[in-house]
């Protein structure tokens, strides 16, 4: 028999963060569509995700673009967007009373309200019925606005939409040696046969 000999076995991998958490949300996504229990559950996380896909992305080349970006970084999601974008020379000519850049700014907010989530009392405006449907007024659900962006698919797909959108103009126009969009990375491993005296 022969005697077993030792090998050092080396390992690395590359991470995009931005297109992980991507993956993430389609999943969540595509799961809340094929749910019908728990399906405004899984559109919050997706949407919550699509926020975090975004903000991951202006960090992955804001590192690439500023040597000072520790400092950027903590800047808000939507002012190192704005800086990136002049940087690179990316502008949205609809602005932000448009889509795509109204989804980024709705989904920041949304994300914010996650991030920083607070108790608090909603209100109906008075509702006008008659003595014969009065009844039915009860049964009409009062939302705060966030949950009302997660109680379909609607947000959900529009925002990774806009998302895309905004990262494929971005991603356009970085001069660095970059990645293809979405990509989720590479890992290697590799093997040394020790050599014993």
């Amino acid at each position: 028999m022969s005697k077993s000999r030792k090998v050092i076995v080396t390992k690395q991998r590359t991470v995009h963060m931005y297109a992980e958490l991507w993956h993430t949300s389609k999943c969540l996504l595509d799961d809340a569509i094929e749910s019908r229990d728990n399906s405004p559950n899984l559109f919050l996380s997706s949407v919550v995700m699509t926020a975090f896909v975004f903000e991951a992305y202006l960090n992955h080349v804001g590192e690439r673009t500023f040597a000072c970006w520790d400092e950027v970084e903590r800047l808000p999601p939507w002012s190192k967007f704005e800086l990136l974008s002049e940087k690179l020379g990316v502008c949205f000519s609809d602005g932000a009373g448009a889509r795509p850049l109204q989804t980024i700014a709705k989904l920041l907010n949304f994300r914010n309200t996650m991030a920083h989530g607070r108790s608090g009392e909603i209100h109906s405006k008075p509702i006008t019925r008659t003595t014969a449907n009065y009844h039915a007024a009860y049964h009409e659900e009062l939302l705060t606005d966030w949950e009302q962006l997660a109680r379909t698919k609607e947000f959900p797909m529009r925002a990774r939409e806009d998302v895309r959108t905004v990262l494929e103009r971005l991603h356009e126009a970085r001069q660095d040696d970059k990645e293809n969009l979405f990509t989720l990375g590479m890992g290697l491993h590799g093997a040394t046969l020790v050599e014993e005296p």
